[in-house]
């Protein structure tokens, strides 16, 4: 993400809304991906895509975001701790779901995905109610997002 701003400094971009529609565009995806879990060449490459962008946005958020609003909302703490923690739930789904494509299984990729569902949703929401207010307000962002 890149700030963009007017000649009056005024914010051009509402970070928290576009948290929203990047969540929005996984949750989506991944309901695509539970309606036609038989597993073949296309649902394979659709979930090792949706997998890896998954992990990468929760990386760039553990990695640029998170230490970010650390530094300017000290309150966050707790927030950011819970949110980290799911991440790192999430990221063990996402391998289980690796390991059943890679092995040709796909006798649990539903079960799995179905799991992935309740804990992406319920992070997603948690994530969006805590941090959405506080992001729209923000102007200055890190130049990696």
């Amino acid at each position: 993400m890149t700030h963009e701003a007017g000649a009056t400094g005024q914010r051009l971009i509402a970070w928290g809304d576009e948290l929203v529609k990047l969540h929005e565009g996984f949750r989506r995806d991944l309901a695509d991906l539970r309606r036609t879990s038989r597993l073949g060449p296309g649902l394979r490459e659709h979930c090792l895509t949706f997998c890896e962008a998954l992990h990468a946005h929760h990386t760039g958020e553990d990695d640029v975001l998170f230490p970010h609003l650390d530094g300017l909302h000290p309150e966050l703490a707790g927030v950011l701790t819970r949110l980290r923690s799911e991440h790192q739930v999430v990221g063990r789904i996402l391998a289980q779901i690796r390991t059943l494509l890679d092995a040709g299984d796909p006798a649990d990729l539903g079960v799995e995905l179905d799991r992935l569902a309740g804990e992406l949703e319920a992070h997603l929401d948690y994530e969006e109610e805590q941090l959405v207010p506080l992001l729209n307000e923000m102007i200055d962002m890190p130049e990696d997002l």
